[in-house]
């Protein structure tokens, strides 16, 4: 009996130091992915509710890739519905009435996307498709401010 519960024993720890062959990572990488990223952050207006809060993630890493996050607000403080999207930033260097500026396209869905306009180092100002700023009425904002 005692060969018997000493073979079960070797076989369980065996299989454990074993891992089946799996290597762990430390759950620390994810939180580095997201120390090394720039956030931007706003609030735009909306036809049918109280605004479009976004908050857009870019890694700092050659890879320039981006998580977005688009909360349709019913009141100030209460989120109506949530999309994320993430991917590959693509960054543009446009003419726009005779001005060189630079943009952040993001694709979104398979046939859309959604643009920035890089004013400075600490605001992004959503555009169009043919990267115009929008006609904004006083108090319209269409600007993500840099918060980290």
């Amino acid at each position: 009996m005692k060969k018997v519960t000493l073979m079960l024993v070797a076989c369980a720890a065996f299989i454990a130091s074993c891992n089946n062959g799996k290597k762990t990572e430390p759950a620390a990488n994810t939180e580095v992915a997201a120390t090394d990223s720039t956030v931007y952050e706003g609030l735009t207006p909306a036809a049918d509710t109280y605004g479009i809060r976004y908050r857009l993630a870019l890694t700092s890493d050659s890879a320039m890739s981006f998580n977005l996050t688009q909360s349709y607000m019913k009141s100030e403080t209460k989120v109506e519905k949530t999309y994320n999207y993430s991917g590959k930033v693509i960054s543009l260097t446009k003419t726009v009435n005779g001005a060189e500026k630079s943009y952040y396209r993001l694709p979104t869905e398979p046939n859309d996307t959604i643009n920035f306009l890089v004013l400075n180092d600490s605001t992004l100002r959503m555009v169009n498709d043919q990267f115009e700023e929008p006609v904004t009425a006083q108090g319209m904002n269409y600007d993500l401010k840099l918060v980290k």
